[in-house]
């Protein structure tokens, strides 16, 4: 019976010391993954309506803990645009923060009531 509890011992030891190893060896990978991929900007939203808007930048009218507040944000070629979107519309603007500014990544028109 004592060489039954020591073949068990040994096997439980030797798989406890195996998965330490095979758990730091897969840290350590995980961190190094993680450390060469830059981060990605966050994205908000913001919904309101189209005060003004021309090529490089958009001004939305909304109402933000009980005040009312204009926001500006720029555009770039590569804002997705969806929807019609002209002065008065009601929008939801997809944004990052970039250098201080608000960066516009994707703006949706909603859809007219009837």
């Amino acid at each position: 019976m004592s060489i039954s509890r020591t073949l068990i011992f040994g096997a439980a030891l030797m798989l406890a010391t195996g998965g330490a190893a095979l758990a730091a060896q897969t840290s350590s990978q995980s961190n190094s993954t993680k450390s060469s991929t830059p981060a990605k900007a966050k994205v908000h939203e913001e919904i309101g309506t189209v005060s003004s808007m021309t090529g490089s930048e958009l001004v939305l009218s909304h109402s933000a803990r009980g005040k009312h507040e204009e926001t500006t944000f720029k555009l770039d070629p590569s804002t997705k645009k969806e929807g019609t979107i002209d002065k008065g519309a009601r929008v939801a603007v997809y944004y990052k923060n970039q250098n201080n500014e608000r960066v516009a990544t994707e703006i949706k028109a909603e859809p007219k009531k009837s």
